[in-house]
């Protein structure tokens, strides 16, 4: 079942003890990439680390990191000689790196090799040391050390304490607590204790707030805070149980609960907020909820009820709520199927074509379909080798045993012609346009075209399919097209245009300064096109090097919002599309450049971008 998307309401009714994610990250990771091989001619950087009183720092890891490894915790390959732990008199000595760098220094994670220790363990914040001088954060930096054959002394580099907020959240029992940035972007992660004290550790100097719930209560922010670490800020709060919203599922034939049964909550117009099972007796209980109009009851296929909701008004000031859900059990097939070969996809469709249940087959060869209303179905499924079809029409809420469902009949095929390489899929899931609300079917093949732009996908089943094209990573826009009839084998073309290309540069502001790392521009297009880029492939891209350059291909004619690539991708895959957000975790600092509006009817260049740094400490 897809994960619903969450609106900041939403999550106030979801189970509390959800992790966040921790990292500004889309996709680099330790072994992301291999660096550049060292280069036996390049000097050395030597120096000295103390704390703030001067003395020596023993045992502070020191790397030398070039553009693509800035914000890196750690060194990407870490046989190099290009990192080094300080000795009792906290001296150093690391290799330079060929394309330019920076140097960092932090306390160092003894079990990880060239890593830094977490922020929230951490006795020092990392330190970032170039042309500018010492900061808390790569962001302050405009600049890159040179490389040369000479040794290059950085002197004495003074590294800073942590600062930290502590307090209280009343009725936040081991509650998840985050510290987030003034542009609303999540810096550090906490949690408090069973009496709701926290104390959240590793924060450079600046101004944040904090913010918790959402998750079972009403979500809560508090007032910034300013802090350094002589300054820790102080926080108290409360956090709001909401609405309750308590209930009881029943048999309506007869009388008795519906017991461990999937109870979904939603928004009026039916968008999903959370779900849970039904105690033995039938009962459900959510929290967190905020004055509004709700749905609640079996509001997905699934299970042995037919779909039904109740609404529930909650109004401002209500405590508590109470609805009673009754459910009508419905009809279940049941199938054998015959003749396979190996693996076997199936789905259960009604009489509209929307797939009901995808792949509910068991080991043994049977697949079970329970909470059907009356009407007609049909089931497909296919292995390697055939497929079969099996309509029935349910007119009493029993049980159907539909028998054996024999695989023998020839598969189809699909052909046509798109763009050369281009990648085509067919599915009977609905993915189109790519960023809507998915639905899954059982079905899904894909196949990549020729030099001459001809595919051919074969082991199709009849029915209504998904077909799609993309051309990456060639300048061709993608394009899906939804409710494609297929009963027999048939020609079908997915043509491709030529995509646009957005280039530019990101300067600092004010300066002609490229940006010293591989951070990101992104090109946003409105919602619900069918020409919209595929998740895995969206239409953005990293600056080059420490040049600031970037180039955008593949962008469909249109209007859209150009910017900073700021939203996470965890479906990319292609290394030119990933990208570091342009934020640091544990300081305040983050980046900011204009969002235009594009209007798309050809190439576009933008010039240089600025940069403005936000946040920073004084």
């Amino acid at each position: 079942m897809p994960t619903p998307r969450i609106s900041p309401t939403a999550a106030a009714v979801l189970a509390a003890g959800l992790a966040a994610t921790t990292l500004p990250l889309t996709a680099f990771s330790a072994t992301a990439t291999a660096a550049e091989p060292d280069r036996a001619d390049l000097g050395w950087v030597t120096g000295v680390v103390v704390d703030r009183t001067g003395a020596p720092v023993e045992g502070a890891l020191v790397n030398v990191l070039p553009p693509r490894e800035i914000p890196e915790f750690g060194m990407i390959d870490d046989t190099t000689d290009r990192w080094a732990v300080t000795d009792a008199d906290g001296q150093f000595r690391v290799r330079q790196h060929g394309k330019g760098f920076l140097v960092q220094v932090c306390d160092h994670d003894e079990e990880r090799t060239a890593t830094c220790t977490p922020l929230t363990e951490a006795g020092h914040l990392i330190r970032y040391v170039g042309p500018d001088g010492q900061h808390d954060s790569w962001l302050q930096h405009t600049d890159l050390y040179d490389a040369s054959a000479a040794d290059l002394e950085v002197g004495t580099i003074e590294v800073q304490p942590t600062a930290k907020i502590e307090g209280t959240l009343t009725g936040a029992s081991f509650e998840n607590i985050q510290v987030m940035r003034l542009n609303h972007t999540k810096t550090l992660d906490g949690q408090t204790d069973g009496q709701g004290r926290f104390s959240l550790d590793g924060l450079a100097p600046g101004t944040y707030y904090l913010r918790a719930g959402g998750f079972g209560t009403v979500p809560w922010e508090s007032e910034p805070v300013t802090i350094d670490a002589e300054h820790p800020g102080r926080v108290t709060g409360r956090l709001d149980a909401g609405t309750t919203l308590a209930g009881t599922a029943v048999d309506g034939r007869t009388g008795e609960p519906a017991r461990r049964t999937e109870i979904f909550l939603a928004h009026a117009d039916g968008d999903l907020i959370a779900s849970l099972f039904t105690t033995r007796r039938g009962g459900f209980k959510f929290t967190g909820l905020t004055p509004g109009d709700y749905q609640v009851g079996v509001l997905r296929q699934g299970g042995a009820f037919i779909p039904h909701a109740e609404e529930v008004p909650v109004a401002e000031g209500e405590d508590r709520v109470e609805a009673s859900v009754p459910l009508t059990r419905g009809a279940t097939a049941t199938v054998r199927f015959r003749g396979t070969e190996g693996r076997v996809d199936s789905e259960l469709r009604d009489s509209r074509g929307n797939v009901l249940y995808p792949n509910l087959l068991r080991e043994d060869g049977v697949a079970t379909y329970p909470g059907l209303k009356r009407g007609t179905y049909t089931l497909a499924a296919k292995d390697g080798d055939g497929y079969g079809l099996r309509t029935f029409r349910v007119r009493s809420l029993r049980d159907y045993d539909l028998g054996r469902l024999r695989l023998d009949k020839p598969l189809l095929t699909l052909r046509g012609r798109t763009a050369p390489h281009a990648v085509v899929e067919a599915t009977t899931s609905d993915l189109c346009p790519a960023d809507a609300p998915e639905s899954h079917g059982g079905f899904h093949e894909i196949e990549k075209a020729d030099a001459e732009g001809r595919y051919v996908i074969r082991g199709l089943v009849p029915g209504e399919w998904m077909v799609a094209a993309d051309g990456f990573p060639h300048n061709y826009t993608a394009v899906c097209h939804e409710d494609v009839k297929i009963w027999a084998s048939r020609t079908y073309d997915v043509p491709l245009d030529t995509g646009h290309t957005v280039t530019g540069r990101f300067v600092y502001e004010g300066t002609d300064l490229p940006v010293i790392t591989n951070i990101g521009y992104e090109v946003v297009h409105p919602e619900g096109q069918v020409t919209n880029p595929t998740t895995e492939h969206p239409t953005r891209a990293r600056t080059r090097g420490s040049s600031g350059e970037f180039t955008i291909r593949r962008l469909p004619t249109g209007t859209a919002t150009g910017g900073l690539a700021v939203l996470p991708r965890d479906e990319v895959w292609a290394r030119s599309l990933w990208v570091y957000f342009p934020w640091q975790p544990g300081t305040a600092h983050w980046f900011e450049a204009e969002q235009p509006e594009l209007t798309i009817d050809g190439d576009i260049e933008l010039g240089d971008v600025e940069l403005v740094l936000r946040g920073a400490s004084t």
